[in-house]
């Protein structure tokens, strides 16, 4: 069931777009969270009140439950009232060490899991996003590899080996900046300079011969015309490729 903070709405905005109205724009990649805090009601006494705001213009909804109840009933009292069936990420985030709590959305069922069982069950829910991505696009073989090998590595009967499935810019600013490449875990496996755009940058690591999820597939595609050869000397260089290729698509790079 859809989240009312409709994800599809925040993909639309485009993984190398910016949003122009940086004061209330979604963050692209954000998540809708219930905010808990402590306090007393009229007579004095203690109370964990739970927030959901859905929009800058719409009113906030609150519920509140008594203190002894503990903030986990009041998030979840008031998504009950609400009618959000939220999968809620685990271990609230405290905002004030300890008199707020943030419990943030899950936006792919499993990722709570995921986070409580660490890296390979991260990799486990990303093969299967991967699966689900290439059945609806009709399971040939070649679609079927990566959630195939995704899944080999998070049982353990392969290695763990680069596989890009986000970016990210660098920069003190999101319009400015050297762009890195991140695997399922967010980690960074890949940074390319500021001269390419996200999707120039993915477009260079596919070329390269890393693999890339659907997702970030999908923004590589966005790329015009032919991948820049510095960019893919770079991505291949990173990922241990023949030097002497690395040097034929950048002769500079293949001097350093």
């Amino acid at each position: 069931m859809p989240h009312p903070y409709d994800p599809a709405a925040l993909a639309a905005l485009g993984r190398d777009r910016v949003a122009t109205d940086a004061a209330h724009a979604p963050v692209v990649g954000s998540r809708p969270a219930v905010v808990v805090r402590y306090g007393c009601d009229s007579h004095g006494r203690g109370q964990w009140v739970a927030t959901l705001k859905r929009g800058p213009r719409e009113r906030a909804a609150r519920l509140a439950v008594p203190a002894a109840e503990g903030p986990d009933a009041a998030a979840a009292a008031l998504l009950a009232r609400e009618g959000l069936p939220w999968r809620i990420l685990p271990a609230p985030g405290s905002l004030d060490g300890g008199e707020s709590y943030a419990y943030v959305a899950a936006l792919t069922p499993g990722e709570g899991l995921a986070l409580a069982h660490g890296d390979r069950a991260a990799l486990a829910v990303t093969a299967c996003r991967e699966l689900l991505a290439a059945l609806a696009g009709g399971g040939d073989a070649e679609a079927l590899a990566l959630p195939a090998a995704l899944a080999r590595m998070a049982t353990g009967a392969a290695p763990v080996r680069p596989v890009v499935a986000g970016w990210g810019i660098m920069g003190p600013i999101r319009s400015a900046g050297p762009v890195a490449l991140l695997d399922p875990l967010g980690q960074v496996v890949l940074t390319l300079p500021d001269t390419f755009s996200p999707a120039g940058a993915l477009a260079a690591a596919q070329a390269a011969g890393w693999q890339l999820t659907a997702e970030a597939a999908a923004v590589a595609a966005r790329h015009p015309g032919q991948p820049d050869p510095a960019g893919v000397a770079l991505a291949l260089a990173a990922l241990g490729g023949c030097p002497a290729v690395v040097a034929a698509l950048d002769p500079a790079r293949g001097l350093l």
